[in-house]
């Protein structure tokens, strides 16, 4: 069913429902699948979004199964999941940008309402859903040429109340390693932009390499259930065993040149700062450039394909 907006979407106390949203003014049509759970109390407002980069499966997956597996009458306020932004990539599997600008929508937020699609896309979505949320989960996976290991990250913008949410919201999930980043370190990304606007906010990563995995599904679906009791729509979860390790920064290398991508390193493995991870060779196999480690912790993120682009991420340090 294909829907005006948001406001369409209006079930009474303890009711749920779900329908095709058209953003507006774009031709040809953007439309975005979402549900709205509505619980039987009043409570606070939590926006679930997936499928910015529409390659990331797990994450798209595991929204749509959070909503169709949530009782609304067991809520105090109101779930709404989107778990599929960026539909126009999605059946033309296209990694990282939407296919219509070429622009990744993830880095487009708040957006311009006259600007490329993509741009609208991220303008409508912050007026009509981060402006109105009490809290704000992101939910991400590795793209098509993405290895990693699970992580979170949680806005940190001098806000206390709203920081300590975002950290426990984080702290929730039940992955290993999370790190606090300031808004304008990931300008442009949904999460900063909620942020900005004083909502708790965070990313999470599970899955990887566009691999559809119920594990990594089911990961982020216990996930977000701790985050709903978190942040008040459910009783809250029990306490974690352990806490995840809080890192300090995440360490980034990035590529000057395009090249094929050698690494000699994989995700989970520690390394020191400066230690040599790898080569880039142009099409002859000739050595163009010796990579080496930008810090010293851990390999939460890594690039996997041959060929790799100027400007590209290439490999991610959690440093702790």
């Amino acid at each position: 069913m294909s829907m005006e907006s948001f406001a369409d979407l209006q079930p009474g106390p303890g009711e749920a429902a779900h329908g095709m949203v058209g953003i507006p003014g774009l031709d040809p049509p953007w439309e975005v699948p979402a549900f709205v759970l509505r619980g039987a109390s009043p409570g606070p407002t939590l926006v679930v979004t997936a499928g910015m980069h529409a390659a990331e499966y797990p994450p798209i997956e595991a929204v749509t199964r959070l909503c169709r597996t949530t009782d609304p009458a067991s809520l105090s306020g109101t779930l709404i999941g989107v778990p599929l932004v960026n539909s126009p990539a999605f059946f033309e599997r296209t990694i990282y940008v939407n296919p219509r600008d070429g622009k990744n929508v993830n880095r487009m937020f708040p957006g311009d309402a006259n600007g490329t699609d993509s741009e609208r896309v991220a303008r409508y979505l912050t007026d009509t859903l981060l402006a109105h949320a009490d809290a704000y989960v992101d939910v991400h996976a590795g793209d098509l040429i993405e290895a990693l290991v699970p992580f979170t990250l949680y806005a940190k913008t001098g806000n206390e109340t709203a920081d300590a949410l975002s950290k426990a919201m984080s702290a929730s999930y039940g992955l290993g390693y999370m790190l606090g980043t300031a808004i304008d370190s990931v300008p442009g990304a949904a999460y900063a932009a909620a942020a900005e606007l004083g909502v708790p906010a965070m990313i999470a990563e599970i899955g990887q390499q566009g691999v559809y995995d119920q594990a990594s599904v089911e990961r982020h679906v216990a996930g977000l259930r701790n985050v709903m009791g978190v942040v008040g729509l459910t009783p809250p979860p029990p306490p974690r065993a352990d806490e995840p390790v809080d890192m300090k920064e995440f360490a980034w290398l990035r590529t000057d040149v395009s090249a094929t991508y050698h690494p000699t390193v994989a995700v989970g493995d520690a390394i020191e700062k400066d230690a040599v991870i790898g080569e880039l060779h142009d099409l002859f196999g000739e050595t163009i450039r010796e990579l080496r480690s930008p810090g010293t912790g851990n390999v939460l993120f890594l690039v996997t394909s041959l060929a790799v682009k100027a400007g590209d991420p290439l490999l991610g340090v959690g440093v702790p």
